[in-house]
């Protein structure tokens, strides 16, 4: 079956992080991050929100390391195997590989790891270290993936191991490499480590470096101590604990840089250069605080590392020798402690650090699956010492996903994480998270409703049925089951089924009454499974049970029992007559009627299957197991079941479910990766969905919440206005200063401007005289050249009477040859053509005399294979006899060996005491054995290195000897080259001599065409003017159009409000009227209305007065800023003007440089051509150059013809000798024909002799 029949599952997020790896984050860019997940490389585009992903071997369980070169051109994914460890290069454009990097065959390697590796500055080189017994740093080169060096990683004696190495951030050849009792400073000069600076082998653990500039690194230790080497030596030791500034100038107090015999006597004393001093730290056993110095990564303004648990320190660089602390980011501890945890897991040590690119954000990666990150450099006086770490990406669960659940109204899918009691709701298209919430017990299970509006939920104490509202999932009713593992609900949503303990309890998810119970299984209950109608329920057991229920009747219909195997989940089809169901031994079963219609093996036996899922028209079927691997099985399937493996995740899948429509997939996993799967090629397989139906997007909000929300925004409305007044007013004052400043720029421009016009002045004076003194030069040099010129001219006119005389005795001399060979060429011709046919005559008539012995052979055999069929068959009837004779004679035989079995049975129960006392002696002897064998390999390992080292000084004087060598032959190239150059450039200074004297007559053209160009500058600078004042015209009018357009606004305001005024008027009237009965209360009404609408005049009349003079100053302002406004514009049009005008300017006189180049070359190819057309037609005479190419043609046409008709008499030799050749092979094979046929006549006749 072709695999475009199946389903495919295409992995669209993966959302996780594989925490045992180091140095697991890399940053491609500022959006792109590259971190492992599951089995696969991810690279995730935070922005885009879109992953691409490479695929690991062995599921990524044999991945070590993750390293992104400098210039983010390449991913090396390194991955430990049996035999030796592997490297690939991965291009992260393309997602193909470039190189896989292995260790050389031929080397006696006995790592099967990397313990670090690391990229040089350029890219070129990638640093590798193995692991034990080897612990070997070698140099490989990327381009072309082969070893170009390699030396020994720790000491010399074989002590210690390897935690970490950083190259050098501006130099390949340097590298420093620590470890436990290793710091270690190497140089490579012609293929060769050598030690350089401080490596003393002192009894500490460093587990971080990094290189701060091209001769100073930093290095840190378990007890936490920093130690600062510089050239490889060291030169301060600083405490983590209390580092407020990191000063480097030996003037400092705090830098104390002493002498090397000064360290030595003072081993005593607590000071920076005493490595194993632990007097600043004192740490205490049991203590659970990590003081490890960890991850130290450089950038340009300054380093970072961790240091004790969760928590990263922050250093600025302020000068090349000064860093000053500049903040303390701490890491959330998300642990929830337990009162069963005996010792609570650290969670929050630090992993990994990495800086994008922009270098203003700072990411960590801890045990924990969440990725951290926080912006650099924010603090100030206000934000205090300490700054939280915020999440980056998605928010994950800590530790296991134990439940998952879809609805059938929304993209959406609730995920229950066991460890950190949480429940996040994901949207599957848009791939966000919509709610998270967190609890205060664990959570075992969950189930969500079909309208995505509701939620049950099993936590340790109760069931819960739960509403999902906008921003909080609320508790509407619980359910006395504690621990409850498995809950469901129906497909139509008005049922729900929980597992308490090993009963099944139905509820209506209406009235929350217990509708039926459903008793049966004896173990734990693993897998639910709803029928579409509702009606039937399949369920299965860890005791080896699988139960289909007719949940109306509370009855069991159907009841499948097998106790050799654990069922781990089920899935029912829509009529609910078929059951899928997989288990512990591997097995996939089709149940009907109780009865095991199919059983097929899907990954193989004793491989455990966890989850199965079916589609909803039975066309598709889902299985889980075997640690993170997906099977898409065909359906029907027969005795042996046809699927398709995907991988993603790399450990036990807890739960699948699919979308309602089909769509999408959704796994989650014991390590906590979620992965979101979007099935293809499914046309055909999935129920139609109608593309005009609206999608149900609504969700549950209480009162009191909308309320405050209301509240909030109106609040924000408010603030909103009172920052928009204020930023008018900045905006009003900066608009003056800024007038102000523009001004001052203005007139300082135009002094520099006048300036520059005193300077242009001066250099154009300067230019004349120099042009003026380079024409006398080269009239001086142009009369001297043709005098030269007629000198060369009489002397190749000589030359040339000669070479044509030399002409002419060599072409008789050619047609001579010619006849000659022509003449042995025929008479050779002949001679072939009679050898050829006398041979052939020969061969035909042998031929013939074969073919007559090939046919009476034939007859003869025919005879002798009837004779050799009735000797067989008399041998076969012998045979037969013999072996009923044999057949007896074994029997009695048998018989005996029987009874003697039994007699040395009882002799070798006496035999095996004595062997197993034998043994223990052997086993002693053994163990000494092994002893002094490692002894032997130890010894022999020494004796190997020793070897190696001389080799290597070998190599490296022979190398010297070399390099020495070629650096003599360079030195004689390089003369060679000189005493060339040297000719050469005395060909060029004669060129440049008669390029000069072309040169002449185009400066005038130039000049002249610079006057036009002026001219036409004083027009423009006409029509300049033209157009200012039209533009000042043009804005006046606008400001008139402008003031009549506010004017009539105010009228429409005015207007408005009158309307409005008499609208309340009408309204208080009507009110009025309705207690005119009432006359006491008709009056007051009147009244109240008259002082409302009818104030008095005088104040009236101030109030006006007061409109109108804030009106007036309003007025005033608005022209006086709308004619500043005016005359900033023109100012920037003026400037923007004469600008133009100068680029315009510059620009023409480019391309008039460049039309005149291109003239002159034009001019000087039309001479020459004249000049030859002239010398061909014999009006003016060949000059000297012309005259020596054409000996040098007829010379290589004489030259060209003899090497021809040389080169056809060869060819005709070696058709000769291959014609000898021939006739030779020839006479040869008839002989062989010859042999082969007399050979079967005597072995003929050798059979003959044998049948006699």
């Amino acid at each position: 079956m072709s695999l475009g029949d199946f389903p495919i599952l295409a992995p669209k997020l993966i959302l996780g992080l594989e925490t045992r790896i180091i140095n697991n984050i890399h940053f491609l860019s500022d959006e792109e991050v590259v971190y492992p997940v599951g089995s696969v490389v991810v690279v995730h585009n935070f922005q885009l929100k879109k992953q691409r992903f490479i695929k690991l071997s062995e599921r990524g369980k044999n991945l070590t390391h993750l390293a992104v070169s400098p210039n983010k051109k390449l991913i090396a994914v390194v991955e430990s195997t049996d035999k030796l460890p592997i490297v690939t290069l991965w291009c992260p454009v393309q997602f193909r590989k470039k190189r896989t990097i292995l260790l050389p065959q031929d080397k006696e390697i006995y790592a099967n790891r990397y313990v670090t590796l690391d990229f040089s500055f350029d890219s070129k080189y990638l640093m590798c270290v193995t692991g034990e017994p080897d612990w070997m740093m070698y140099c490989f080169r990327c381009d072309k993936g082969r070893l170009e060096s390699s030396c020994k990683a720790i000491n010399t004696n074989g002590v210690g191991t390897v935690h970490k190495m950083a190259c050098n951030p501006n130099d390949q050849n340097q590298v420093i490499i620590v470890g436990e009792s290793v710091l270690r400073s190497l140089g490579c000069q012609n293929f060769s480590w050598r030690l350089f600076g401080y490596n003393k082998q002192d009894s500490v653990i460093y587990t971080s470096c990094t290189w701060l500039s091209q001769d100073r690194a930093i290095v840190g230790s378990d007890k936490g101590r920093i130690l600062i080497m510089e050239t490889g030596e060291l030169k301060a030791v600083f405490t983590a604990t209390d580092m407020p500034i990191i000063n480097m100038t030996p003037s400092d107090e705090n830098f104390h840089q002493e002498s090397p015999n000064v360290f030595r006597n003072r081993e005593s004393e607590t000071s920076q250069t005493s490595i194993e001093s632990t007097e600043s730290i004192k740490i205490i056993e049991g203590d659970s605080e990590n003081y490890e110095i960890r991850c130290l990564t450089c950038f340009n303004r300054g380093f970072v590392f961790g240091f004790t648990n969760g928590v990263v320190h922050l250093y600025e660089k302020e000068t090349a020798h000064k860093y000053i602390k500049r903040g303390v980011f701490i890491i959330p501890n998300r642990l929830i402690p337990r009162e069963y945890d005996e010792e609570p897991e650290i969670l929050t040590g630090v992993n990994t650090i990495a800086i994008n690119p922009s270098q203003d954000r700072v990411l960590v990666s801890c045990r924990d699956m969440q990725l951290w990150y926080s912006r650099i450099f924010i603090h100030d006086a206000t934000t205090g010492p300490e700054v939280t770490f915020r999440e980056f990406g998605y928010p994950m669960h800590l530790g296991p996903v134990g439940s998952l659940a879809v609805c059938r109204w929304k993209p959406i899918v609730i995920t229950a994480g066991e460890r950190d009691r949480s429940l996040k709701i994901w949207n599957y298209e848009t791939d966000e998270v919509e709610l998270i919430r967190h609890f205060e017990d664990d959570i075992y299970s969950v189930a969500l409703h079909p309208s995505g509006l509701y939620a049950a939920i099993g936590f340790s104490d109760k069931l819960r049925f739960m509403a999902i509202t906008i921003d909080d999932i609320a508790t509407v009713k619980e359910f006395n089951i504690r621990t409850c593992r498995m809950v469901s609900f129906s497909r139509l949503g008005h049922f729900f089924a929980a597992a308490n303990g090993n009963v099944i309890e139905v509820y209506s998810s209406i009235t929350f009454v217990q509708m039926y119970v459903l008793k049966g299984h004896s173990g734990k209950i693993t897998g639910m499974s709803w029928s579409y109608d509702d009606r039937t329920l399949a369920t299965c057991g860890t005791e080896g049970t699988v139960y289909g229920w007719k949940v109306q009747k509370a009855a069991r219909i159907n009841e499948t029992i097998l106790k050799s195997t654990q069922f781990t989940g089920v899935a029912i089809n829509r009529e609910g007559k078929n059951m899928f169901c997989v288990g512990t031994d591997g097995h996939l079963r089709e149940l009907l009627n109780a009865n095991i219609h199919r059983d097929v093996v899907i990954a193989g036996h004793g491989i455990r299957l966890d989850d199965v899922i079916l589609s909803m028209l039975d066309t598709m079927l889902f299985v889980s197991g075997n640690d993170g691997v997906i099977y898409v099985v065909k359906l029907p399937f027969f005795e042996k079941a046809e699927c398709v493996e995907y991988i993603m995740q790399n450990t036990r899948i807890t739960k699948i479910c699919l979308s309602w429509d089909d769509r999408f997939m959704i796994s989650v996993a014991v390590d906590g990766t979620i992965c979101f799967w979007k099935l293809l090629n499914i046309e055909d397989k999935t129920l139609m969905v109608d593309p005009n139906a609206a999608k149900f997007s609504e969700v549950l909000i209480a009162r009191t919440v909308l309320e405050d929300k209301l509240e909030q925004i109106n609040t924000l409305h408010l603030r909103m206005r009172e920052f928009e007044a204020e930023h008018t007013y900045q905006m009003r004052q900066k608009d003056t200063l800024y007038q102000q400043q523009i001004k001052d720029i203005h007139t300082t421009y135009c002094a520099a401007i006048e300036d520059l016009k005193i300077k242009n002045e001066q250099m154009e004076t300067d230019h004349i005289q120099e042009i003026n003194n380079i024409n006398q030069e080269i009239q001086k040099m142009k009369i001297d050249h043709e005098m030269y010129v007629q000198k060369l001219e009489d002397h190749y006119n000589e030359k040339l009477i000669m070479e044509y005389e030399k002409f002419h005795a060599y072409e008789a001399k050619m047609e001579k040859l010619l006849r000659a060979s022509e003449e042995r060429y025929e008479q050779l011709k002949k001679d072939k053509a009679a050898s050829e046919e006398a041979i052939t005559n020969d061969f035909m008539e042998q031929l013939r005399e074969k073919d007559y012995t090939y046919e009476e052979l034939l007859e003869h055999s025919e005879q002798e294979q009837k004779k050799h069929e009735v000797i067989k068959q008399q041998i076969e009837d012998d045979a037969d006899r013999e072996i009923y004779e044999l057949k007896e004679a074994h029997e009695k035989e048998l018989k005996e060996e029987q009874d003697l079995n039994v007699r040395v049975r009882g002799e070798a129960a006496a035999m095996k005491k004595k062997y197993l006392a034998a043994q223990k002696e052997t086993d002693d002897l053994k163990h000494r054995v092994f002893c002094m064998e490692n002894e032997h390999v130890k010894f022999k390992g020494i004796i190997q290195n020793l070897e190696k080292e001389i080799m290597d000084a070998k190599k490296e004087i022979e190398e010297r000897d070399q390099t020495i060598e070629d650096k003599e032959k360079r030195l004689f190239q390089l003369k060679r080259k000189n005493q060339e150059l040297e000719k050469f450039k005395f060909i060029l200074d004669f060129k440049i001599k008669e390029l000069k004297s072309q040169i002449e007559p185009k400066e005038k053209t130039i000049q002249e065409q610079v006057h036009q160009i002026n001219d036409m500058v004083r027009e423009l600078e006409n029509l300049q003017k033209v157009i200012l004042g039209l533009d000042l015209q043009l804005t006046e009018l606008r400001e008139k159009l402008g003031a009549s357009n506010n004017e009539v606004k105010k009228e429409i305001a005015k207007n408005r409000r009158m309307k409005h005024a008499l609208q309340a008027i009408r309204i208080d009237i009507h009110n009025a009227s309705s207690v005119i009965q009432n006359v006491s209360l008709l009056q007051k009404t009147v009244k109240d209305m008259y002082h409302k609408y009818n104030a008095d005049k005088d104040f009236e009349i101030t109030q006006a007065e007061d409109t109108e003079a804030k009106n007036e100053f309003l007025r005033q302002r608005e022209f006086l800023e709308r004619t500043v406004a005016t005359l900033h514009s023109q100012a920037t049009k003026n400037a923007n003007a004469l600008s133009y005008d100068k680029v315009r300017l510059v620009e023409e006189n480019a391309s008039l440089l460049v039309e005149t180049n291109s003239l002159r070359k034009h001019l000087q190819a039309e001479s020459s051509q004249t000049k030859k057309l002239n010398a061909l037609i014999g009006l003016s005479y060949i000059s000297p150059k012309l005259a020596q190419r054409k000996v040098n043609m007829a010379a290589a046409t004489n030259l060209e013809i003899h090497n021809k008709y040389k080169e056809r008499l060869e060819e005709n030799e070696k058709a000769i000798q291959m014609l000898k050749e021939e006739n030779e092979r020839l006479v040869n094979k008839i002989a062989e024909i010859n042999q082969a046929l007399k050979s079967p006549e005597i072995e003929l006749c050798e059979e003959d002799q044998e049948c006699a």
